[in-house]
């Protein structure tokens, strides 16, 4: 449930920040405590912060490179029919 929960943070993240060439236009004229629509910005963002260093937090770093490693070798043959397509679509581009 918390990591659902971050997801959708994060989600609402990239949303809220998608429009920041207009909401920086608008927040320039404007004091930093003002009531406007774009001065919550600043508190979303370092709520979204906050959850996101949260969830980096529990993530156990000294088993990464185990779990990639073993992942890796569970995906070799996949792997490898990917590098034989990229190659192949280079050279038919390329050519």
């Amino acid at each position: 449930m918390v990591r659902m929960f971050v997801y959708l943070a994060l989600a609402g993240l990239s949303g809220v920040f998608l429009p920041w060439g207009a909401v920086l236009e608008m927040a320039r004229g404007q004091p930093a405590l003002a009531s406007s629509p774009t001065s919550s910005m600043g508190w979303i963002g370092g709520l979204m912060l906050g959850l996101a260093a949260a969830w980096l937090y529990r993530i156990e770093w000294s088993t990464v490179s185990e779990r990639l490693a073993g992942w890796l070798q569970r995906q070799r043959r996949r792997l490898a029919w990917v590098l034989l397509g990229s190659i192949s679509a280079a050279i038919l581009l390329y050519f």
